[in-house]
């Protein structure tokens, strides 16, 4: 779910890192921007133990510089397949889940063959998961000292990423662990019902039952627990409109 416009994100991609909008770019670790930057990404350190090296980028969240040559050298890179099962590709970007896919890729292209183009975010303000910073007493992003996301005010967030606890918003999920999780579903479901009311008996079929479902969270979404009792909108057909 996308909270907040990602202007500033754009702007700096175009303009560079002296654009009046860099201040407002939450760099992981405090790192200084490049001159030039191609990607802006976070990565799943879920994923890995602490203190790996080169840990996967988080999949749910991946905004780039459109550029043809870039298009064709990733096409080349899969093509010739240089991907080491249990290590990754050119055996080191690799070692967990979706090492294959785009999670390993993109650490392959911007952390091994094309290093400082691109910048981490604050995982916490974008891509927010709502997982908790920390296995077996140590952070999970190898700082000493690391921010827990659980407890970021939604007013900072500019994209969230349903899954981990938080699950998906057609779950229709009795109980949430982390207040911040019924926070961001609340919001899905109110974008849900926003589009809904402007959309109803023009693109959709009007929902004549409302689901009485913990309403204040699924604003109506849910008749019950469970993602069996998620009401979808429904679609007019060509035939219909």
């Amino acid at each position: 779910i996308m909270l907040r416009p990602l202007d500033d994100l754009f702007d700096v991609l175009l303009e560079g890192p002296k654009s009046t909008a860099a201040r407002n770019v939450p760099v992981m670790f405090d790192a200084p921007l490049p001159d030039r930057i191609d990607a802006f990404f976070t990565r799943d350190y879920n994923m890995v133990k602490p203190g790996k090296r080169y840990p996967g980028f988080q999949g749910g969240f991946l905004v780039v510089r459109p550029n043809e040559e870039v298009f064709t050298e990733y096409v080349d890179i899969i093509l010739e397949g240089n991907f080491v099962g249990g290590q990754g590709w050119n055996g080191t970007y690799g070692g967990y889940w979706g090492a294959q896919q785009i999670q390993g890729l993109c650490s392959y292209y911007y952390d091994g063959l094309h290093p400082g183009t691109a910048v981490e975010l604050n995982r916490c303000i974008y891509n927010q998961m709502v997982d908790s910073p920390k296995k077996s007493d140590k952070c999970i992003d190898g700082r000493v000292e690391c921010e827990d996301c659980r407890a970021t005010s939604i007013e900072r967030i500019y994209t969230a990423h349903f899954t981990q606890d938080c699950g998906k918003p057609w779950s229709c999920k009795p109980d949430f662990r982390r207040p911040l999780c019924r926070e961001l579903v609340r919001s899905w479901h109110m974008y849900r019902r926003e589009w809904d009311n402007a959309t109803s008996g023009h693109r959709t079929i009007p929902i004549s039952t409302e689901g009485n479902y913990q309403p204040e969270t699924f604003q109506g979404n849910c008749a019950g627990s469970g993602p069996g009792n998620y009401i979808p909108f429904q679609l007019k057909s060509k035939a219909t409109r």
